[in-house]
């Protein structure tokens, strides 16, 4: 009687303290699954399942807007190098020169030039896109009036070219800002949308999937 008696009280003990221990591992357990969920701005490790999901949510919503400022800074950079290769082909403008005689044979006798139209510089275009995309230096160009009776009759077509080409020339600083504007809102958006992307990836690494 005395010995069943005391098997019952140890049985009793037993339960007792089997009850007591189990919270305490399954605590210990959420605990270490909550240790692994990544910090993030605005939830704790403490928080339940759903403010994870709510703030992945959230992350995506975000994400989706940077795409879209990322394409719309892109588009804008695409517009403006579309007009400024047409800015930069009258900013790299030469005149050509034709010779013209009208005391054959004795050319000397009368001679002059005239502006037949113009070249396009290839090294002055290509310096006015590289200014455009990098802000590198880029200078005014001007093309001197040659002296002398037989150059009179270039002088207006090259004064009219050089204002061609200084009118050019603010142009492309004009579009160079905006472009460096668009450009500063792509970079902007790329590290926006890199930290997002490692943000999400990072919770749906721990299971959060919702």
């Amino acid at each position: 009687m005395v010995a069943g008696l005391a098997g019952l009280g140890l049985g009793a003990v037993g339960v007792y303290y089997l009850s007591r221990s189990r919270p305490k591992a399954e605590e210990k357990a959420v605990d270490s699954v909550a240790a692994d969920l990544p910090q993030h701005p605005g939830v704790k490790q403490s928080d339940n399942r759903a403010s994870f999901c709510q703030l992945l949510s959230d992350y995506r919503m975000r994400l989706k807007q940077q795409q879209d400022l990322l394409a719309d800074a892109e588009a804008k950079m695409r517009q403006i190098e579309r007009q400024a290769e047409e800015v930069c082909r009258v900013y790299a403008q030469d005149p050509t020169f034709k010779y013209n005689c009208n005391g054959w044979p004795v050319c000397s006798w009368n001679e002059w030039y005239t502006v037949s139209g113009t070249t396009t510089n290839q090294q002055a275009n290509s310096a006015c896109l590289t200014h455009l995309k990098t802000g590198s230096g880029l200078s005014l160009r001007i093309h001197e009036l040659k002296p002398g009776g037989a150059w009179d009759d270039t002088w207006e077509d090259v004064k009219r070219i050089n204002a061609q080409i200084a009118d050019a020339y603010q142009q492309i600083q004009s579009l160079r800002v905006q472009y460096a504007r668009a450009q500063d809102q792509a970079n902007a958006a790329r590290a926006a949308i890199a930290d997002l992307e490692r943000r999400i990836s990072d919770l749906e690494a721990q299971g959060v999937f919702c």
